[in-house]
């Protein structure tokens, strides 16, 4: 056996987002989900480690990977396409789900020729009884493939994930475990299997909450994109535009098409026509009219929280909704952030920390230790040991 590398591999709308522990070193890789294939032929770019190609082989067709496939997918049809498919609940039949899967793991398995991936992968609430069988017999052998970053040359990638190895859990219990195990994978915080639990796992294009009470899942519900992140985008797209027109003379405006708009989120300005306008306001709005739709759907779905004990948020998409939660749910709230990594890495964090727990090469308790948790020490008092008077006594009428 090489040396185990314990890998939480979370491939969301947005992006992947990849933890590993190589014996002490914790180590962190965000890349945009997107895959395409190379269209144009020869490319010049940057030495940008983050542009990235793939190709089973030097005869097979390349393909642009994260933020290179971004740059090169400034195509609504394309952009469209790629969309639909990452809502479908077979996205990981699909071959970029593979290269995706393939490129995250084996760059963080590069400069360790013996490495053994052991690996957690999770999939949306919805998806996860279906699929996760049919998930495992995709990923499970071996990945053999190359890859190219900036402009250095193409380099071979090879590694085998074995049955042993690999672990499939739903996405809001990747949370759960971030939160209620510690860096090497033991039990932190117990009360969380033992109380009801309410995750709420908001991602970019889908917001998934999974009730629990100790480790039995209670209710699995997946709200539609009109209460995640994505509607804040397509309602900026359209008030962008509206925007434009009202402040053109020709009344045309402009189109602002999903994949445009991180730079006009984070600056809270666009440039149009060769005027700078400060749309900062457009964009609080859409935030607002999302979080707050978002909010009274979970309050409405969860019966008001009255029974619920913890509200764990986590998701890269949960940063913009914590006040709206906050002002909802108040001391109930548990926000994974606090738990010592970004929140959208606390799906990948919490799945490499269930690797370890699930692998059999982790110390753990020894199953004495384990059976004396459930064990209570009592006396016996000696007036309790007395003997049983034999004769019957008789019954008073």
């Amino acid at each position: 056996m090489g040396t185990p590398v314990y890998i939480g591999n979370d491939q969301g709308y947005y992006g992947t987002k990849v933890v590993s522990r190589n014996n002490d070193k914790f180590l962190k890789m965000f890349i945009r989900n997107m895959v395409v294939p190379n269209r144009v032929g020869e490319i010049t770019y940057n030495n940008d480690p983050h542009n990235i190609m793939y190709r089973e082989n030097n005869s097979d067709r390349e393909w642009f990977v994260g933020k290179l496939a971004i740059e090169q997918s400034a195509d609504d049809e394309l952009f469209d396409s790629h969309e639909r498919r990452l809502f479908s609940p077979t996205w990981f039949r699909e071959q970029e789900y593979l290269i995706m899967f393939r490129v995250s793991t084996g760059l963080m398995l590069q400069g360790n020729p013996d490495a053994e991936p052991v690996i957690s992968v999770a999939l949306p609430t919805d998806s996860y009884i279906d699929y996760k069988e049919e998930l495992k017999r995709r990923l499970i052998g071996k990945h053999s493939f190359e890859i190219k970053q900036g402009n250095l040359p193409y380099r071979k990638i090879e590694f085998e994930i074995k049955r042993e190895n690999l672990y499939v859990i739903s996405q809001p219990m990747a949370t759960l475990f971030h939160i209620a195990l510690d860096r090497e994978g033991q039990l932190l915080n117990e009360d969380l299997f033992i109380q009801k639990v309410s995750i709420n796992d908001l991602g970019f294009g889908t917001s998934d909450v999974e009730t629990l009470h100790g480790e039995t899942i209670i209710k699995r519900q997946s709200f539609t994109s009109r209460h995640a992140m994505i509607n804040v985008y397509h309602l900026l797209s359209q008030r962008l535009n509206e925007f434009t027109k009202d402040v053109d003379s020709e009344k045309t405006g402009k189109d602002y098409p999903i994949w445009s708009l991180n730079p006009i989120i984070r600056s809270g300005e666009i440039s149009f026509k060769g005027t700078v306008y400060d749309v900062s306001d457009i964009v609080k709005a859409a935030i607002e009219e999302v979080g707050t739709s978002l909010v009274d759907e979970v309050w409405t779905r969860l019966d008001y929280a009255d029974d619920i004990t913890y509200i764990i948020l986590t998701g890269g998409s949960s940063i913009p909704f914590k006040n709206h939660y906050q002002q909802q749910f108040g001391e109930k709230l548990i926000f994974a952030e606090d738990y010592g990594i970004d929140a959208q890495f606390a799906n990948a964090f919490g799945l490499c920390k269930f690797t370890q727990s699930k692998n059999r090469s982790v110390p753990s308790k020894s199953q004495q230790e384990v059976a004396s948790t459930i064990q209570e020490e009592f006396t016996v008092p000696a007036s309790a040991e007395t003997a049983v008077n034999r004769e019957k006594k008789a019954v008073k009428k």
